[in-house]
């Protein structure tokens, strides 16, 4: 049995968004919709990359590692952990400031004429950042 191609899209559409250049995943989902638990819904490349490049701001080693796939007719569940150093004492306080945050996630990828035709993505809360800094 060979291995369903639309895992390798998502390994590299993964990548991209790991990548730290905003323009990165564009290839992947030009005219899709994003859909976040967190950051909302985002119709079109252009808003999906303007969430993306905020983001990028606050979180700029912004790592989406994927560890877990499922397949089915419409697409691909990715199971995931997402992970950054927290630069800012606005979102967990000035004693994680350089900690490492990380949390657990699921993405759905509807995937069409091998683009994502719309992605859903829930995480876990973000727990206390580790302050190891291990990923």
């Amino acid at each position: 049995m060979s291995r369903d191609s639309r895992i390798d899209l998502a390994e590299e559409l993964f990548g991209a968004w790991s990548s730290r250049r905003a323009d990165a995943p564009a290839p992947f989902h030009p005219d899709g919709v994003r859909y976040d638990i967190i950051g909302g819904r985002y119709e079109g490349w252009a808003a999906i990359r303007g969430y993306f490049a905020n983001g990028l701001v606050k979180w700029p080693d912004l790592v989406v590692k994927p560890d877990g796939f499922r397949t089915n007719f419409k697409g691909v569940a990715v199971r995931g952990l997402t992970s950054a150093t927290v630069t800012s004492s606005s979102t967990f306080g000035e004693q994680f400031v350089g900690c490492v945050w990380k949390s657990e996630g699921m993405t759905f990828l509807d995937i069409g004429d091998s683009l994502v035709e719309r992605k859903w993505t829930t995480t876990t809360a973000s727990p206390l950042p580790a302050r190891s800094g291990s990923r």
